[in-house]
């Protein structure tokens, strides 16, 4: 099973992470980094996998295609603010981690502005 191994790099980072913070700080960062970028490529696959269902759910239901893009730049602005947040946070600094947060909130409401618009506008419509 993939999580056994995900697990698995999650726990070698974390050890060597600790292992590093105490003899050099700076290099901690860097083995969270990059075992962060390991897990996120071991799991691409379930990446392409779930907006491959996605895409068709949307064709089949006659979404454009420029909502179903819109989309999976809103779920790619949520997963990068959550990991980056989440790296601050490791660093130390829980603070801009909130900030990092809040901008990948932000962002996401500002992409969806154009589908909510015409969703209302639809709702409208519908009741005039």
């Amino acid at each position: 099973m993939e999580i056994f191994k995900i697990a698995a790099i999650a726990l070698v980072t974390a050890f060597c992470t600790l292992v590093l913070r105490d003899i050099k700080s700076e290099l901690a960062l860097f083995a969270a980094f990059a075992g962060g970028v390991v897990i996120l490529l071991s799991v691409v696959n379930y990446f392409t996998d779930i907006f491959s269902a996605i895409a068709s759910i949307a064709k089949r239901a006659g979404l454009a295609a420029s909502v179903v893009t819109l989309l999976f730049k809103i779920i790619a602005v949520g997963y990068i603010s959550e990991f980056s947040s989440s790296l601050v946070e490791d660093v130390g600094l829980p603070s801009l981690a909130d900030k990092v947060t809040l901008a990948g909130k932000l962002i996401i409401v500002a992409m969806s502005l154009p589908v909510i618009i015409k969703l209302f506008e639809f709702i409208a419509g519908m009741l005039t």
